[in-house]
């Protein structure tokens, strides 16, 4: 028999509760076939907290938090931004070796496609597609864009009317101009509202130099030098009375057309020159005519991601490779312009599902070109549009949070629609797969409606443990705890904190006081107590949190949120269910070996799937796993 040979299909935010519903709804084939044919772990738990960077990074490790150290976003200099600092996930902040350094070790090579943490790259050979961020990505030459006539937007588009000739089809109305300008915004701007990921942002690796307090989830790169780049737009009548089409140009004769569109349609792939802080540089976009008002009055156009052909692979010849092969490559799927908000969301949700429709099927023609290109062992993917979706809406889609069912049901038709186009890239994978390979499909963590807030600084601030003035912010000579890293409470120490008060021998009876606190706070819309699970710093290895004697990473008292309270995910444990999904993670893994049908009832850690993995390619496992093999996945175990 030939090497065997693993797929890891990976999809942030994916609950089980959700695909077992939908597979019972007929609207996951694929996914039902991955059950008929495989092994299902219904019990399958994250690391805390249950979060993005800390658990794609256990997975790619089988480690404990406190082993890899990975415990929230990072603030980081990439190469690529040549000082410039941008929030993600730094393959350099692992202190675990990753899975694909040990199928190097063992003389095999790895195809990584977007997986978070693994950038920069630490394999010397392989294939290497990004792996620095969902947004905003480091190799990208700027973000999406929402020309606008009116807000919400992220960029202005003013229209007058025409006052010479230009090259355009006949009009029924005067031609409206206008031109769509990216600005050069710089390495890191300033970052927008509504980070929601539940943890606080770091400086490391780069922890020794002084780094900006703006950069967060949502600060944009831009690598455009000034004046930027103009495209533009031209809107007309093209039958009737009413505007209906645009035209966007690169002069403003129109004499060089790039797009034609009408209401809801998307431009060809355009490969362009952009002038950038790396000299000339060829990018890829494209154009959406989103909203268009028969007056004129309304016109939005949606420009994607621009993404530079030549530099987001490694080794670097690979992306003008798969641009030639596969397509463009994209990393933002329109959650830029959706956010946190259902609310205020710069476009309708169609966006981010043509895109995400784009991005799975490029991900599944990637994994069929390469692994037919290539002497491969392993190949890790990883997509993100369930969680950008829970984010956005889970909240009111979920009919226990929400009992309008008239925007629920139309928000929760969309996640459900991601759900079946994450389906099609799994089935067109599974269908190229030969006989010697597996699939295993996993998620980070899942998703909760985020229904019911706590701000755990106005619990510290009832204990009279925390002291704000009337601005809201904290009087740190009054002030003995404060929270740290999204799910940790820290004594506000002497000798350890800047401004700290409480002296050292104060400090377990300050840790008592916080437990205490935590322990009896009642939420008031509820009557119910939020806070299921308070431990001390020495009681946290239980949990796999240990190390990082500086508290930045690792607080002196541990909390998570019982459900209905917290957010989407990061604050609640791995077994919280509530509505229609859990925080738990998917695990289905299928192929030679591996028990058909089978559900396996024991209790399964994210760090199980490395040594698992190992086990089924014959490699030894990463040199700090600390995971075990699942035996009973597999046949005549």
């Amino acid at each position: 028999m030939k090497d065997k040979k693993c797929i890891l299909i990976g999809v942030d935010g994916a609950s089980p509760e959700f695909i077992l519903r939908l597979i019972q709804d007929g609207r996951l084939p694929n996914f039902r076939r991955m059950l008929e044919e495989g092994t299902f772990a219904p019990h399958c738990f994250s690391s805390l907290p249950t979060s993005t960077p800390e658990n794609w990074t256990t997975i790619a490790t089988g480690a404990w938090n406190g082993t890899h150290q990975v415990m929230s976003f990072q603030v980081f200099q990439p190469p690529e931004l040549h000082g410039g600092w941008m929030s993600g996930y730094s393959s350099k902040e692992s202190e675990a070796e990753f899975i694909w350094d040990a199928v190097e070790r063992a003389g095999k090579q790895s195809i990584l496609l977007k997986y978070p943490a693994s950038h920069p790259p630490t394999m010397s050979t392989g294939v290497q597609v990004c792996g620095c961020h969902v947004r905003p990505c480091a190799h990208q030459i700027d973000g999406a864009h929402l020309f606008s006539t009116e807000e919400p937007r992220n960029a202005p588009l003013k229209l007058r009317e025409l006052g010479g000739t230009v090259a355009l089809p006949k009009s029924s109305k005067p031609v409206l101009m206008g031109e769509m300008v990216f600005e050069a915004r710089g390495l890191g701007g300033h970052s927008f509202e509504g980070m929601d990921e539940g943890t606080a942002l770091y400086g490391v690796p780069d922890r020794e130099k002084p780094k900006p307090e703006n950069i967060g989830i949502n600060t944009p790169v831009c690598k455009l030098l000034p004046p930027g780049k103009i495209f533009y737009v031209f809107v007309y009548a093209g039958n009737g009375e009413e505007y209906n089409r645009v035209v966007i140009a690169k002069d403003p004769s129109a004499s060089d057309k790039i797009a034609q569109l009408g209401l809801g349609e998307w431009s060809p792939w355009l490969a362009e020159e952009f002038d950038t802080v790396d000299g000339l540089r060829e990018g890829t976009l494209r154009f959406k005519l989103e909203r268009l008002s028969g007056d004129g009055e309304l016109v939005s156009i949606y420009a994607t991601q621009i993404m530079d052909i030549e530099h987001f692979a490694f080794p670097e010849p690979i992306g003008r490779e798969l641009y030639e092969n596969v397509g463009p490559f994209i990393t933002d799927i329109g959650w830029e312009g959706l956010g946190h908000d259902w609310r205020s969301a710069w476009f309708d949700t169609s966006v981010m599902l043509e895109l995400a429709d784009y991005q799975h099927q490029w991900m599944a023609n990637a994994v069929n070109y390469l692994t037919k290109t290539r002497d491969w062992a392993l190949c890790m993917l990883q997509v993100h549009c369930i969680d950008c979706a829970h984010h956005h809406c889970l909240g009111v889609a979920d009919p226990a949070a929400n009992s309008d069912r008239e925007i629920g049901d139309k928000y929760l038709e969309f996640i459900e629609q991601l759900y079946e186009s994450v389906d099609r890239m799994l089935g067109q994978i599974m269908n190229q797969a030969d006989e010697n390979t597996a699939i295993f499909v996993i998620s980070d963590h899942g998703g909760l409606p985020g229904h019911i807030r706590i701000n755990v600084h106005d619990v510290l601030e009832e204990a009279r443990l925390l002291v704000r003035n009337a601005e809201g912010e904290v009087i740190w000579d009054q002030t003995r705890a404060y929270v740290q890293n999204g799910i940790f409470v820290n004594v506000n120490l002497q000798g350890r904190e800047p401004e700290g008060i409480v002296p050292p021998e104060e400090f377990d009876r300050t840790c008592d006081e916080i437990k205490a606190a935590l322990h009896a706070y009642v939420e008031p819309t509820t009557s119910l107590h939020p806070f299921n699970l308070v431990l001390r710093k020495g009681d946290m290895r239980y949990v796999g949190l240990y190390g990082d004697p500086s508290g930045q990473k690792v607080g002196d008292i541990l909390f998570t949120l019982r459900e209905p309270f917290g957010g989407v995910h990061g604050e609640q444990l791995s077994t919280a269910r509530w509505g229609l999904c859990s925080n738990s993670s998917v695990l289905i893994m299928r192929g030679p070996g591996i028990r058909r049908g089978a559900t396996l009832d024991r209790t399964v850690w994210l760090t199980d799937i490395v040594p698992t993995i190992c086990e089924f390619i014959d490699v030894a496992v990463p040199r700090d796993t600390q995971g075990a093999v699942l035996y009973q996945a597999f046949e005549h175990s």
